[in-house]
Order: structure tokens, then C-alpha cells, then sequence
């Protein structure tokens, strides 16, 4: 069956560390949508889960950082923050390092790491989305703290690469992709706590147009708008590329433009076969 679901949302912290922050109506809007995600993620029975994350300096330094990452561990444990649980994360080694056969013999800068910590980038999603943990996840960082980053394109690249390795190479299994982060944020300055609902809208009506080369082309200074957090975009095209390479439409979820409290807007978003192509 191979990719047969994508979802996308952001992991601001406060959603699960200071969750009474947000306003009572908007919590539990949020709530509702993780619970819908949740429950599109047991509909898509997925056997394994490819998350595409940033980190938050959790693994990398800027003089070590790759582009791209993938954790080709049998298990990883998560960073304790937040509130999220601390714990092993099931890993699948053979289709981590598989992938990053894969993605050398095409020349793809994609880096594979023994393990990697699991930070709320990563951590906070599958605490919504799998609070069982019982599916194995294969965790990819993108870089998008440390200057040079990987383009938009070559982040979209990654998912259709992503997408070629698991038809050819794992055609009988069910593959799930989590794009986390974003979207417009500032972190660590004196903007820190600001977020830029126009910035997002334009991002997500992108994505929603399915307009790819649109996707590839945003540089940084289209990024600057929404902050040095909203590189974490990058996130969302890779998920985004291999959504569309398969064929995936995108749904909105959840759209909360501004989150007091936890001072972001929350977005949540399916990629799904078209209804006429879905499973009975």
C-alpha cells in the first residue's frame, strides 16, 4: 500500500506543557482536532511512521549539522520537556538505513545517525496522534536552525525521494508521514512570543492549492516574514512532496489563526486519497 496518509501540525510546547494558557474555547478546539488526526491515523493503520521534524539543539551543533538526518535506531529515547512523556521510541533500523542507502545513491545530502534524541518537535505529536507509541517511527531532522539551511526545493526533494524508496523498496507497507513545526514564530530574541497570522495563511493556502513549484521556490527572505522559527516550514514541503507524489489531497483539520496564551496559530492538516479512491 505504501504512503497511504500525511498529517501536519504544529508542535508549540505550551500545547502540551501550559495548556491552560489558551483561552477554554480554543483548547479544546485543539483537542478536537488531535482527536480527529487520531483517529485518521488508526483509520490508516499505519505499520510504520516517518515524522519530518526540526530539533531544537537537541542533537546538532552548528559546526555538525546536516541538512538532513534520520535516526537508524531500533529505538530512541525522547528529550523530558514539557511534559511529554520520557521514554524509548520504537525505531524500524532496516527501513532507516534502507532509506539512507537510498537516498546516497542518488546523491541526496540525507545523513543517517545511530540514534537521535526526540525532542517536542517530534515528541509532541506522537503524544497526541499515538499515545500508545506502538508504531515503529522513523524520525528525520531537517535543519532549520543553522544557516546555510537546505532550500524548499531540495526539502520537497526529500519527500519525493522519500516517496520513490518506499513504492520500489517497501510496496506491501503501510507508511505514515508526520510533518511537524512552524508555522511563523520567533525564538530566542527580542520578537520572541510574536507570530504572523498573514504569513501563515499565505503558507497554508499554498499547500492547499497543491501548487508545487510555488512550495519549491520560497526562499528566505519570503520566509523572514513569519520569523526565524517558520523555516520549520521545511517540515511541511518535505511531507508535502511526498504526499503528492503519491497522489495525496490535502484537508484542513483544525485552523486556529491566533492562540493566546500559546501565542501561535495552530494548524492541522490530512493528506488522504481523493474519497473516490479511498479504501472501503
Amino acid at each position: 500500500m505504501s504512503i497511504v496518509g500525511a498529517i501536519a501540525t504544529v508542535h508549540a510546547p505550551f500545547i502540551a506543557g501550559m495548556p491552560e494558557l489558551a483561552p477554554e474555547a480554543q483548547r479544546h478546539a485543539v483537542d478536537q482536532g488531535f482527536d480527529r488526526l487520531r483517529s485518521i491515523l488508526d483509520e490508516l493503520s499505519p505499520d510504520v511512521i516517518v515524522t519530518v521534524s526540526s530539533e531544537h539543539i537537541t542533537n546538532f551543533l552548528s559546526e555538525d549539522v546536516p541538512p538532513f538526518a534520520v535516526s537508524m535506531a531500533e529505538a530512541n529515547p525522547t528529550q523530558p520537556e514539557f511534559g511529554l512523556p520520557d521514554r524509548d521510541v520504537p525505531g524500524d533500523s532496516e527501513f532507516a538505513r534502507g532509506l539512507v542507502d537510498f537516498a546516497g545513491r542518488q546523491q541526496f545530502p540525507l545523513e543517517g545517525r545511530d540514534e537521535l534524541y526526540l525532542d517536542h518537535g517530534t515528541n509532541l505529536p506522537l503524544k497526541f496522534l499515538r499515545p500508545e507509541y506502538d508504531v515503529p517511527v522513523v524520525p528525520i531532522i531537517v535543519n532549520t536552525i543553522w544557516a546555510p539551511f537546505p532550500s524548499t526545493s531540495e526539502a520537497h526533494d526529500l519527500g519525493a525521494l522519500l516517496a520513490r524508496y518506499v513504492e520500489e523498496q517497501w510496496p506491501e507497507t503501510r507508511v505514515v508521514i508526520i510533518g511537524t513545526g512552524g508555522i511563523s514564530h520567533w525564538v530566542g530574541n527580542r520578537h520572541h512570543g510574536q507570530m504572523n497570522a498573514e504569513f501563515d495563511r499565505w503558507f497554508i493556502d499554498i499547500l492547499m492549492a497543491r501548487d508545487d513549484e510555488a512550495l519549491r521556490s520560497i526562499s528566505d527572505d519570503d520566509i523572514t516574514p513569519g520569523g526565524d522559527g517558520a523555516h520549520e516550514i521545511r517540515t511541511w514541503i518535505t511531507m508535502s512532496g511526498a504526499a503528492r507524489a503519491v497522489g495525496l489531497v490535502p484537508e484542513i483539520v483544525l485552523e486556529e489563526p491566533f492562540v493566546p496564551g500559546w501565542n501561535v496559530g495552530v494548524y492541522q492538516l490530512v493528506w488522504r486519497q481523493p474519497v473516490e479512491r479511498r479504501e472501503p
